[in-house]
């Protein structure tokens, strides 16, 4: 397990953030202990807009010659649990990525774990194309990856926060 964790370093890199009203890839670490504020619940399903999402980006990997991946339950709770730290926060961000990727690394055996987060986008067309404009963004969504999950989870306003984790 040492082995991957230059990967995981590695990785934080190759982080992007994504808003509507903001793009920017640098971020401050918060030192907030996330695993504290919810309680761990685990799922093997996703919900309809989750779903959708997954299969336009599989669906895009595949016209391009990738592999599609395969949704993976640990990488969907680490997702959530972002999700709803973005929402508590109102903003994106990658705020204790190391954490989650070392914490998925640690349940599923990944050599090299990468996020892609969003917020404000009005349809999921919209959020997936602005990844795809995104160099940081696309070039997760086009990475050598098997396996991920993505959280779609509305604020109180009904504004879409995104996370979407990958990994090997």
């Amino acid at each position: 397990m040492k082995l991957a964790f230059p990967y995981l370093a590695l990785s934080v890199v190759l982080l992007s953030s994504c808003s509507k009203y903001e793009n920017f890839a640098g971020y401050q670490d918060n030192t907030d202990d996330l695993s504290a504020k919810v309680t761990l619940v685990s799922s093997d399903i996703h919900n309809t807009l989750e779903a959708e999402l997954f299969d336009m980006i599989n669906n895009f990997r595949a016209s391009i010659g990738l592999n599609e991946m395969v949704f993976e339950s640990t990488t969907y709770y680490y997702a959530g649990i972002h999700t709803d730290y973005m929402i508590e926060k109102g903003n994106t961000s990658h705020d204790k990525f190391s954490e989650r990727a070392e914490n998925i690394s640690k349940r599923t055996e990944a050599v090299f774990v990468a996020e892609n987060v969003a917020r404000n986008y009005d349809t999921l067309e919209d959020a997936f194309e602005a990844w795809l404009d995104s160099p940081g963004h696309r070039k997760n969504i086009e990475g050598d990856y098997n396996y991920s999950a993505i959280s779609i989870r509305p604020n109180s306003n009904g504004d879409l926060y995104f996370t979407q984790l990958f990994f090997r």
